[in-house]
Order: structure tokens, then C-alpha cells, then sequence
């Protein structure tokens, strides 16, 4: 099953979309789009998919999408009640939805920040998600500068979030950053290393492309990546896995094959790892909503 691209469209006299989503039902729709996504569930419960990872979600719960990151909400009728409707906040735009260029202004560092870190999926908590929350039932009632500066405001927020109100969702390979034409020392190994994971990889071997030791290259990478090397391969691995269970028929096995692992077993028991249900399961909670 592949996710659907979606076009949106945004009213003329707003540089952005904001929408208050109230339905019986969320529908399993898995679909993405070239505009950030900032999603609030006010008052819903269900299961969300972002990128590969899969998980329940709760009442006030918060998320960021990046471009292009395929997701979804599935949520039955009559989960929360009798009569009551799922209730969420929804907020799309484009990186240069206000004219001008978020990356050449210094006073945006933090949104420049959120935004890189976007394409992996955020969700945020604690106070963080608290006062984003406050200011999303704000923007419903504002309009013109006041609605610009208060959406300028939660981005803010997210991007200044603490690494412990904040969590990653989706693995490097579903949707990674690194670009073929990139320079550093880092971009060129990672890059390297997302050509080639499907192949068996030696330490010694990418070690080299850095011209590092072995040992000097481990501490550079995991101070680079915050994994090491060993866990950033095996990410992507399974992060092509998971494309592969959703969007063809291939088996488990040829699956396990064709990403890189050369043993059943241990495949199996690394996407349990990451994925805290077996290829077979992962592919079922897939299918049973398509």
C-alpha cells in the first residue's frame, strides 16, 4: 500500500491552513504532502501513523509532521462514547508561507532548527506541549497579523522544546535528511552508508571514507549521529523493511534479504526491538485498515 500525495489547499486571504476537525470517525486515510503539519488531538484516542512507527495515541497529544513524511489517524466510531466526536487542531503551511525565507533570518534559528528535525516526526510533551496547545485555541479566533505572529510564536516554542519534551518518531531511512551533495565529513559517510546498507558493511571499511581509525571513527559517528554505527544501519534497514511490508507483497523472508540482513532471526528480533511487534504483525496493522 502506498501512501497518497495529497494536494491541499489553503483559503486565499490566509498564508496558511488551520482547520478544527470534528468527525464521528477518524478514517485510516495515509497520505502526505509538502507542508508541515502541526496536529493536536484535543479530545481523540486511537492509533497514529507516522513514517514506520506505530503506536496509540491519547487525549492531548501533540505531533509535528515534516514534508512529504507519509501519516495517518485511525480512530473507530464511538471509541470515546455515546455522542461524542473526536475533536483535533490541525495546522498546515509551507516553509515559505509568510514570503520570507525562514533559513536567511538569524532571530528563526529555532524555527530553522524544528524544521530540520521535522522529517522524522516530533511529538512534544510536558509544558511544551501545554503551551502549544493554549495557543492553537487562540489562532482559532485571530485573524491577520495577530494569527501570522501567534503561528511565528508556537513554532518557537517547539523549536526551544527540551530533548525530554520532545521524541523523534520515525526511523532515519523512511524519510532521511542527508543529501548526495553534501560535504561535511559526516554527510559523506552517512550518505555512503544510505547508498550502500543493503550490502554487508565493515566499521573498517566506512571508517576509511573518514580517513578516522576505527575507534576514533565509532566516537566521531556516535557523537555525530547519537547512535552508533552498528544501530544507525540496522535503523535504516529496518526503515526500508517497513516500506517494503506496507507498500509490497514481497515475503518476510525476501524482505529480510533484500534490506541487508543476512540472517531470519535476527531481523525478526531487530524490528521487534525498534518496532515492539513482529514484520508479520507490522504488516497486518497496515493491511487490517486499508
Amino acid at each position: 500500500m502506498k501512501p497518497v500525495n495529497v494536494k491541499l489547499s489553503k483559503p486565499p486571504q490566509h498564508s496558511f491552513k488551520f482547520k478544527k476537525i470534528e468527525k464521528d470517525a477518524l478514517d485510516f486515510n495515509w497520505h502526505y504532502h509538502p507542508e508541515y503539519e502541526i496536529m493536536f488531538m484535543y479530545r481523540s484516542r486511537g492509533k497514529r501513523f507516522i513514517g514506520d512507527s506505530i503506536s496509540y495515541y491519547n487525549e492531548g497529544e501533540l505531533f509535528f509532521i515534516g514534508p512529504n513524511l507519509p501519516h495517518t489517524w485511525y480512530s473507530p466510531a464511538g471509541i470515546l462514547g455515546q455522542n461524542q466526536k473526536h475533536l483535533a487542531i490541525q495546522v498546515q503551511f509551507l516553509e515559505n508561507f509568510s514570503g520570507i525565507h525562514i533559513k536567511d533570518i538569524p532571530e528563526f534559528k529555532t524555527i530553522q532548527q524544528l524544521f530540520a528535525s521535522a522529517n522524522r516526526g516530533l511529538q512534544f510533551f510536558g509544558k511544551t506541549r501545554e503551551m502549544v496547545a493554549q495557543k492553537l485555541l487562540e489562532l482559532e479566533h485571530q485573524e491577520g497579523v495577530d494569527r501570522l505572529i501567534t503561528l511565528f510564536k508556537i513554532l518557537d516554542i517547539l523549536g526551544k522544546a527540551d530533548r525530554s519534551e520532545k521524541k523523534e518518531l520515525s526511523s532515519i531511512e523512511f524519510h532521511h535528511p542527508f543529501q548526495p551533495n553534501e560535504q561535511s565529513r559526516i554527510d559523506k559517510v552517512c550518505t555512503y552508508i544510505n547508498q550502500n546498507y543493503k550490502k554487508p558493511l565493515r566499521l573498517e571499511d566506512v571508517a576509511a571514507i573518514a580517513n578516522m581509525s576505527t575507534t576514533a571513527f565509532s566516537r566521531f559517528f556516535k557523537k555525530s549521529t547519537g547512535k552508533t554505527f552498528v544501530n544507525y544501519v540496522n535503523e535504516l534497514r529496518i526503515g526500508w523493511a517497513c516500506k517494503l511490508l506496507i507498500e509490497t507483497e514481497m515475503t518476510i523472508a525476501e524482505i529480510c534479504y533484500e534490506v541487508g540482513f543476512n540472517n531470519l532471526s535476527n531481523f525478526n528480533r531487530r524490528f521487534f526491538e525498534r518496532h515492539k511487534m513482529s514484520p508479520r504483525r507490522y504488516r497486518q496493522e497496515f493491511a487490517a485498515k486499508y
